[in-house]
């Protein structure tokens, strides 16, 4: 017996929520991981112990055979959306953007990835995109406009651009190259090539090291057992529902959330002018997903 359409939306939508929660969670956690070492090397921990509870759950209960075309491609979106999106993001915290900014300019990948389907894969894009576009970057500006003074800033806020066009051009390659390839596969593949990719980076130019105390520890495993594979599980299950549109739709809370988070968590002061941002950012993202 199925569940009525209002309970399964009700799920759909609290399912949403959480995961937005875990994805938020990721950049408070990752502040916490990185004051163990560098970023490249947080990122390769990150990929190789995730590779090693996505595996063992393959060896529990194995996937279906997949064609190489079909691991070729999954690697390449892990190139992507793991090292590129995570590698520059971590940069970016770790030449000094606040994690509540990092999450701000990462929230604008829906409308990005938007744009750059109807430029790249010729598809319509609504009306709103180019003004949600445009208003999401004005939220963001007014945000990080006084951090851009300083003298090294613009090193870490081209690394989050670069890790925001890096996520918004791996969700374009999976979305021209989908296939049926098990998406625990797909997820192994992606974080075995991404660590193999930035593993020569975090040994030459950090030596590969990393002494964590407490705190370090414990953003490390959260962003490995509750962002990588608690989410997955929970994003796994709303796929199973068809309900993955509906977790793009609630894309606009993540900024939201993570100035929360970073104010409970981190004490970091937010006044008129950041408020301000952060809602015109979510305001552009939610309105340049209208259809």
């Amino acid at each position: 017996m199925t569940a009525p359409p209002t309970s399964a939306t009700s799920k759909d939508t609290l399912g949403g929520l959480a995961f937005v929660g875990l994805w938020s969670s990721g950049y408070i956690a990752a502040e916490f991981a990185l004051g163990g070492g560098g970023a490249f090397t947080v990122a390769v921990l990150r990929f190789a112990l995730s590779a090693l509870i996505i595996g063992g759950w393959l060896l529990w209960r194995p996937a279906p055979p997949a064609g190489r075309s079909a691991l070729r491609r999954a690697a390449v979106a892990g190139v992507l959306l793991q090292a590129g999106f995570f590698g520059f993001t971590y940069a970016g915290m770790r030449a000094g953007v606040p994690p509540a900014a990092a999450g701000l300019i990462a929230g604008l990948m829906p409308l990005v990835t938007a744009l750059g389907a109807a430029v790249l894969l010729g598809e319509r894009m609504t009306r709103w995109t180019v003004p949600g576009l445009l208003l999401g970057l004005a939220g963001v500006l007014l945000v990080i406009a006084p951090q851009l003074r300083a003298p090294d800033s613009a090193l870490g806020y081209a690394a989050m651009l670069a890790a925001l066009l890096s996520l918004s051009g791996g969700t374009l390659y999976q979305k021209r190259h989908s296939g049926a390839l098990d998406p625990r596969l797909s997820l192994w593949v992606q974080l075995v090539a991404a660590g193999l990719v930035l593993l020569p980076f975090a040994a030459a130019l950090e030596g590969l090291q990393y002494t964590p105390g407490p705190a370090a520890f414990g953003g490390l495993a959260w962003v490995i057992l509750v962002n990588s594979c608690a989410g997955l599980l929970l994003y796994l299950w709303l796929l199973h529902r068809g309900a993955a549109a509906r977790v793009a739709g609630l894309f606009y809370l993540v900024p939201p959330a993570t100035a929360l988070m970073a104010a409970i968590v981190l004490g970091a002061g937010f006044g008129g002018r950041e408020i301000g941002g952060f809602a015109l950012a979510a305001a552009g993202v939610w309105l340049g997903q209208r259809r």
